[in-house]
């Protein structure tokens, strides 16, 4: 496989189309196939709301998530990137009809728009960690806190040795009510992957906007910096503290829809490690959009380094 192709430098981008936010990621590679991030946008479209009562999409949502992606594609090719890839994950795989709006995006965005299984999701983020983590080989616990879902993955090096996808998310948990904590214990307590972590001594490696929006608070950013947030180390002790400290008069910090479901994610996310004997979380700014942009790349002939992406 060739690093990259020779001549001027080529710009990929991808759509991750999440239960609470979209988020474009357009990189330009060099003819060394290393990668610098030329562009990155947010929607907060809170696709998962109201799926936990009735196993749809809401029509609302739809619209406003159709929309974004719409506008991110065309802010995508009208930068001149003419490689755009899109994917939706825990609300799109969870809904009765999720496909079918997939297929509705990839017409109305003219890109395609992959539906990820809950493995597929939890490999990537393992993907985009470890890749992330250049020459380390420890044992790592992959952890990507979404909106609907949170996904599992445990391996050492390129290995990998179990994988979940849990039915606990950000905004799902938020919308249910009820005793949130119980709900996360009874959710983790005793589970396999979190128990051959905490045997392996595992690091535990957080990507998502919980993990990122959490660093971002704890380093007290007043805008958004992905190089500072990237490899930011939080205490699991402090992450509730830390999340209701959020705010959605932190603009540029917090997208609008991350402030009250903060708190909900920063339990999932206390919860994994705790049971994983983990005392810190490593945060990863690269996450599945990374790893599956890299995947998509790599179908090409392109293999792309992104871990010096804001050098």
């Amino acid at each position: 496989m060739r690093a990259a192709r020779a001549g001027p430098a080529l710009a990929a981008s991808v759509i991750d189309v999440g239960s609470n936010s979209v988020l474009l990621l357009t990189v330009e590679i060099d003819a060394a196939g290393r990668a610098r991030q030329r562009d990155a946008a947010l929607a907060s479209t809170q696709l998962g709301s109201g799926l936990e009562a009735t196993g749809r999409l809401d029509p609302a949502a739809r619209a406003r998530t159709r929309d974004a992606v719409v506008a991110l594609s065309r802010r995508a090719r009208d930068r001149g990137t003419a490689r755009v890839w899109g994917f939706a994950t825990g609300a799109a795989r969870r809904a009765h009809d999720g496909r079918d709006f997939a297929t509705e995006l990839a017409q109305a965005a003219a890109c395609p728009v992959a539906v990820l299984s809950g493995n597929e999701e939890a490999a990537l983020a393992y993907a985009a960690v470890r890749h992330a983590c250049a020459g380390d080989d420890a044992a790592l616990l992959a952890v990507d806190v979404g909106g609907a879902t949170t996904e599992l993955m445990l391996g050492e090096s390129a290995a990998t040795s179990a994988a979940v996808s849990l039915p606990l998310g950000a905004l799902a948990l938020t919308e249910r009510g009820g005793d949130a904590a119980a709900e996360v214990e009874r959710a983790l307590e005793g589970h396999g992957v979190l128990a051959q972590a905490r045997a392996t001594g595992a690091v535990v490696v957080a990507s998502g906007g919980t993990a990122t929006a959490l660093a971002a608070l704890d380093l007290g950013l007043r805008t958004y910096d992905p190089a500072r947030v990237h490899g930011h180390s939080l205490a699991v002790a402090g992450l509730s503290r830390i999340a209701r400290h959020a705010s959605a008069d932190l603009p540029g910090v917090l997208d609008p829809g991350r402030a009250h479901i903060l708190p909900a994610g920063a339990l999932i996310l206390g919860g994994v490690a705790r049971h994983a004997g983990a005392s810190t979380v490593r945060v990863s700014e690269h996450g599945v959009r990374h790893a599956y942009l890299r995947e998509r790349l790599a179908t090409e002939g392109v293999a792309a380094n992104l871990r010096a992406l804001w050098d």
